[in-house]
């Protein structure tokens, strides 16, 4: 076929193919349109001219059924890619710290650098490679699917996996973007690539990609890149970046930190040990420091109450009993948390004589404390005598397990105005959450012919603070040199338990290989260790193989995670609190180093990944060919069968690429990258020839088939990290950040191609017989100076125009969710079906207004 037979920038939906073909012979400059006599694409039709004969209905079906297909290979070769990058950027390197002299394991990958770079590109390269491809299979001409189909996965991504995640979530339940700052700068940049995208298509260069929009819209990438890390290290924000503010005693002082200067913070402690001489530690005194708004709420509630009260400063004690004096409190003591008395307690109301109330609200008290003291103070008329009932009810502490209930009946005789109710605290050995418990008051009683009340503050809560300190959990050293031997040796790495021994205490470890080779140099092992009450150290054994040759060190990691039973990791120790981290570093043998071990040593590692590699590359061959990927502890059922027949292909072939023990993870995603580029070519290829044969332009067949086919896989990997992870950063948050890195790799490079290109050929006969024709264009003011890159902006820059508007109120949804129910997804179950239902209308805005936009252009004789 001509050199511009696959220009679909040409194609229309006005008219059938047949009667376009009846009008060829009158207009012999129009070239043949793909899915007509003497055209085609990259790849398709399979068949040539003869397969353009068939039938026109027959075709379309053909052809919707091979797309869904491809889309299907689409999403395994995805996978295989994504692997790739996972095992790429989990790369880890141990340094020594110059100043301390300590080793730190750390990622080599800043997780944001990596998500926005490597884990953006697998998510979205189908996407980009359509663009690139169709550039170069258009002979450097711009083509319709691969803009629309940006512009239409971006909608797709922002207003349906939204939805989708926002209903994932458990009705009350509710999962926050942590990273606001990284959040703020990649939403931003979304709404912002397509405003810049609508700016250069239609009011910059109208219909002209000149080369340094293209050029700049590339560099946005590295500039979005650049940004979102410095936003990652805090640069934007004072708010520390580690912990959680909902899960952890820490965190809760992180937010603190976050709303109070550090030296309000500082006053604040020095007051509470000043007042009440209580020596906690810092997560106690943290939790006291937020303790004044605890209650059955929401955690966005907890948050906003206990903000307004630090901020209020009613953090005080109870007022000394004498002018001057000051008050000393053991550490046993009860901790009033706040000794301003509610309205109606400290004066006695018009209507009554007297009133009967708790001096104070809220108490804290430590577990160990034995029994806790209230004080009840009567104000108003004390010449007579007074009564009243109390009670303690359960809160998340438990009577006799946590607490002795106690009921009774306080009197007060003429001229007493204080009485105090005990209450006995049980210590046990459990680490356990603080919890609370309650006494009210009721049913107030006075000598007849007085009145009397219960006041505001019927009702004492009392925290019962967790004293019993399971300890931390550290290797008993970072870093050991194993010796290697004559045949296998198991060695036990010791595991300590230092700062408290209280409670059955566990974490769960494995290895993770370095330069020593899993399988080779030892045994890969996990598990779980479980120290009970007392116990202080656990052993785990490591297996070291012995090699029988001489090579030099090599080391692997055992790492401790997921601690149960309240004990923490030292976060002194490399690894930090989350994890903690050993290097067992395997040595050779004295005896038996010679010359030849530098040479071993450069070539050792590669062949045993090597060996290990063709291992796991026959492997994922034969389990491509097995149904349910022959684990035998699945009982596969029909599904499985037809999805495995129709997948079965895609798997084999999918299987050739190398695995991920190669270079690294390099070798596959190259190879994987490769794959993906080719398939994406058959996909441009049959969702050109299906909007042809059923009269579809390209841009509407992209912004639908396309663009859901290509994000279906994103899709339920949103969903599966919306349910699983704390926090919405993994599937809402990483959307504004792929729909970025979309148009500024996705567009910036094709076009930034193709401008480059035409700037230095000029204009050349063909491209004046192509575009001379196109009624979309003004071609009196093109048909001048050197060659021009046309990207006609008619209906593309209607289409970005919509979707911009829609993101800005989408992402304003967003804002407002966080707002009213503190979280971006989830919440209650009629805010969540009313907001994923309006985002999915605003998709369907911005397919049906696109789709009409697109069928009103006029596109010329052509047509």
């Amino acid at each position: 076929h001509t050199p511009s037979t696959t220009s679909s920038h040409l194609a229309t939906a006005r008219g059938g193919v047949a009667a376009r073909q009846g009008s060829m012979a009158s207009n012999s400059t129009c070239p043949a349109k793909v899915c007509e006599l003497g055209g085609g694409g990259l790849v398709l039709p399979l068949f040539g001219d003869s397969e353009q004969g068939w039938p026109l209905g027959l075709r379309a079906v053909l052809y919707l059924i091979g797309l869904l297909w491809v889309f299907m290979g689409v999403a395994i070769v995805s996978d295989v890619f994504m692997s790739a990058i996972e095992t790429i950027t989990s790369k880890k390197r141990r340094v020594v710290d110059p100043k301390t002299g300590k080793a730190y394991t750390y990622k080599v990958w800043n997780d944001t650098v990596s998500n926005l770079t490597l884990m953006a590109l697998g998510s979205s390269a189908p996407e980009i490679l359509l663009s690139v491809i169709e550039l170069l299979s258009n002979q450097m001409y711009s083509g319709a699917l691969g803009p629309s189909t940006i512009v239409g996965s971006a909608a797709f991504n922002l207003f349906v996996i939204t939805a989708v995640c926002v209903m994932a979530i458990p009705n009350g339940e509710c999962r926050k973007i942590k990273e606001t700052a990284v959040f703020s700068v990649t939403a931003w940049f979304s709404l912002f690539a397509y405003i810049w995208l609508l700016i250069i298509v239609s009011a910059s260069s109208k219909d002209v990609i000149e080369p340094w929009e293209g050029i700049l819209t590339f560099l946005l990438f590295p500039i979005l890149v650049t940004i979102a890390f410095f936003a990652d290290k805090g640069y934007f924000n004072f708010r520390s970046k580690e912990g959680s503010e909902d899960d952890s005693a820490g965190a809760v002082r992180d937010q603190i930190i976050a709303e109070l200067t550090k030296e309000e913070v500082a006053a604040a402690e020095m007051k509470l040990r000043k007042d009440h001489g209580v020596e906690l530690s810092d997560e106690q005194i943290a939790k006291l420091l937020g303790s004044a708004m605890l209650g059955p709420k929401s955690k966005a509630a907890y948050r906003v109450e206990a903000t307004r009260a630090m901020l209020a400063g009613k953090f005080q004690s109870e007022a000394p009993s004498k002018p001057g004096q000051e008050k000393s409190i053991s550490p046993n003591a009860v901790v009033p948390i706040e000794s301003s008395p509610a309205v109606g307690d400290s004066a006695t109301s018009p209507a009554v004589d007297c009133v009967i109330a708790f001096s104070s609200k809220n108490y804290a008290v430590k577990e160990s404390v034995g029994a806790v003291r209230l004080k009840v103070r009567r104000t108003g008329d004390s010449t007579i005598s007074a009564a009243v009932d109390y009670a303690t009810r359960d809160g998340k502490a438990k009577a006799k397990s946590d607490y002795e209930p106690a009921s009774g009946t306080l009197k007060f005789a003429p001229g007493e105005t204080e009485k105090h109710i005990e209450v006995k605290i049980l210590d046990d050995q459990a680490c356990e959450e603080d919890e609370e418990f309650y006494i009210d008051l009721a049913n107030a009683q006075c000598d007849k012919g007085g009145s009397i009340m219960v006041g505001a503050s019927d009702t004492a809560r009392i925290i019962i603070i967790d004293d019993d300190n399971p300890g931390m959990l550290s290797f008993e050293e970072e870093s050991i040199e194993v010796r290697e031997e004559a045949e296998d040796k198991i060695i036990q790495v010791t595991v300590k338990r230092t700062n408290g021994g209280n409670g059955r205490v566990g974490c769960k470890f494995y290895t993770e290989q370095g330069t020593a080779t899993q399988g080779y140099d030892y045994l890969h092992t996990e598990g779980e260790i479980t120290l009970e009450d007392g116990v202080l150290s656990a052993d785990i054994p490591i297996t070291i193989c012995a090699k029988g040759r001489y090579e030099g060190k090599e080391e692997f990691r055992l790492f401790l995670s997921e601690p149960t039973g309240g004990v923490k990791f030292d976060k002194n120790r490399d690894g930090g609190e989350e994890t903690n981290i050993m290097t067992i570093v395997i040595v050779p043998d004295e005896a038996c180093r010679g010359k030849v071990d530098r040479v071993f040593q450069m070539m050792r590692v590669d062949r045993d990944k090597a060996a290990l590699g063709s291992a796991n590359w026959k492997e994922q061959i034969i389990n491509a060919v097995l149904v349910t990927g022959g684990d035998e502890n699945v009982d596969p059922g029909i599904y499985d069968w037809v999805i495995h027949i129709f997948a079965v292909f895609w798997k084999v072939l999918f299987a050739l690429i190398p695995p991920t023990d190669y270079c690294g993870g390099w070798l596959c995603f190259i190879c994987s990258l490769i794959m993906i580029g080719a398939v994406t070519a058959i996909v441009g290829d049959l969702a050109s020839l299906l909007g042809c044969v059923i009269g579809v332009p390209d841009s509407i067949t992209a912004i639908t088939l396309v663009a859901l086919g290509t994000s279906l896989p994103d899709t339920f990997a949103s969903k599966a990290a919306a349910e699983q992870d704390p926090y919405a950063d993994a599937s809402v948050g990483n959307v504004t950040g792929s729909n970025s890195v979309n148009v500024f790799l996705g567009l910036g490079l094709p076009w930034s191609i193709g401008a480059i290109y035409w700037a230095s050929v000029g204009r050349t006969e063909e491209w004046i017989a192509t575009y001379s024709v196109e009624t979309r264009i003004d071609w009196a003011s093109l048909n001048q100076g050197g060659g021009k890159f046309i990207v006609v902006g008619g209906d593309l820059g209607f289409s970005v125009g919509v979707f911009s508007g829609l993101a800005v109120v989408c992402i304003l949804v967003l804002v407002v969710r966080r707002i009213l129910f503190g979280g971006e997804l989830g919440g209650p179950q009629a805010p969540k079906v009313v907001t994923a239902g309006f985002l999915v209308v605003l998709w369907f805005i911005y397919i049906g207004l696109s789709a009409w936009s697109s069928l009103q252009q006029n596109l010329g004789p052509c047509a």
